[in-house]
C-alpha cells in the first residue's frame, strides 16, 4: 500500500509537470525507451531503460521505470554563482569519470554498459575555467542511501564525497578530455575521451583505468575498459563499434541511426564467462531505442 501511494504521488507529479510544460515554454520534456534481445544459450527480451526527464531554468527531474516502479534518478536545481561557478542541490550524479551518463541508450553507442553510475543526495560545486573543470559533491546522511540508476542500494547510512578534475583540449579538429576522479571509498579513476575526424572518418573513443581496483582478497588487480566507434561517411548513418576490457572481453558490432530519434545496435561479445566461470559460447545482442 505504501509503495502504491508513493507511485501514485510520483505519477501525479509527472503529469502535473507535463501539463506545466505545455503551458510554459521554459520547461522541456524528453524521454526514451529501449528494447533488448539477447541471443545466447537462451533468447531473452528486456526493456533496460524507459525514462522521462523534465527540465527548466536551473532544475531537472529525471525518472525511470524499473520492475513496475517509478524511480527518481536526479532531482536537482542549480544556482550559478558566476559564469564559471555553479552550485547544485538535490539528488545528482557523483562526479566519477567522464562517462557517467552512458546508462541511457541515447548517450550510449553500445548495448552493454562499461559500468554503472552512482546518484546520491548532496551539495555539488562545479568550477570551469581555461579548459579545467573541477567538480565536487558532498552528500549522504545517517538516513540517506547511496544507490545506482536502477535503485539498487550500494551503501546505506554514510557520509560520502566525490571529486573529479578534468582538462579539455581542442587541437587540429580533435576534442580530447582527461579526468581524475577520487571519492571517500578510496576510488582512484583516470579516464580519457576523444572525438574528431581521422582520415575522413569521424570517431569517438573512451578509455577508463581504475587505479584502486582490488579482488575479493584485497589484492590490487588491473581493471580497465576501452570503447570506441567509427562512422564512415559512406555508411549512411551506420557506425562500427569496438571495445575491450581487462576481463579479456572483446566487444564489436554495428549500429544504425534510423532517424533523428531512433537507432538500432547489434553487439557481439567474445570472452564472456557465466557465474560458474565457464565460457559463454555465443552472446549476441540487439537493441532498438527511441528518444524524444
Amino acid at each position: 500500500m505504501k509503495n502504491s501511494m508513493k507511485n501514485l504521488m510520483v505519477i501525479t507529479m509527472l503529469l502535473c509537470g507535463i501539463s506545466f510544460a505545455e503551458e510554459t515554454s521554459s520547461t522541456s520534456v524528453s524521454g526514451e525507451f529501449s528494447t533488448d534481445i539477447t541471443i545466447g544459450d537462451v533468447v531473452t527480451f528486456g526493456s533496460p531503460y524507459s525514462g522521462l526527464t523534465l527540465s527548466g531554468d536551473g532544475w531537472e527531474l529525471s525518472t525511470n521505470l524499473s520492475n513496475g516502479m517509478v524511480n527518481i534518478e536526479e532531482a536537482k536545481y542549480t544556482w550559478s554563482l558566476t559564469d564559471d561557478v555553479d552550485v547544485t542541490f538535490g539528488s545528482q550524479a557523483e562526479p566519477y569519470g567522464l562517462a557517467w551518463g552512458l546508462h541511457r541508450p541515447s548517450n550510449n553507442s553500445f548495448v552493454s554498459l562499461p559500468r554503472e553510475h552512482v546518484i546520491t543526495n548532496g551539495l555539488g560545486v562545479s568550477v570551469n575555467k581555461y579548459g579545467v573543470g573541477v567538480d565536487f559533491l558532498y552528500g549522504g546522511s545517517t538516513e540517506d542511501i547511496l544507490e545506482d540508476s536502477t535503485g539498487v542500494v550500494l551503501e546505506e547510512g554514510s557520509q560520502h564525497w566525490g571529486t573529479r578534475v578534468s582538462y579539455g583540449l581542442s587541437l587540429f579538429g580533435v576534442d580530447s578530455e582527461i579526468g581524475l576522479s577520487l571519492n571517500s571509498n578510496e576510488a582512484q579513476l583516470i579516464d580519457v575521451s576523444s572525438n574528431g575526424i581521422v582520415l575522413g572518418f569521424p570517431y569517438d573513443v573512451s578509455f577508463e583505468y581504475d587505479l584502486a581496483a582490488e579482488d575479493e582478497a584485497g589484492e590490487s588487480v588491473t581493471s580497465y575498459w576501452l570503447r570506441g566507434s567509427v562512422t564512415p561517411d559512406f555508411a549512411k548513418g551506420a557506425y562500427l563499434l569496438f571495445g575491450y576490457s581487462s576481463e579479456e572481453v572483446l566487444t564489436y558490432g554495428v549500429g544504425y541511426k534510423c532517424s533523428d530519434n531512433m537507432k538500432v545496435i547489434t553487439e557481439f561479445n567474445s570472452g564472456l564467462k557465466d557465474s560458474d566461470g565457464n565460457d559463454v559460447e555465443n552472446d549476441f545482442s540487439i537493441r532498438a531505442s527511441y528518444s524524444f
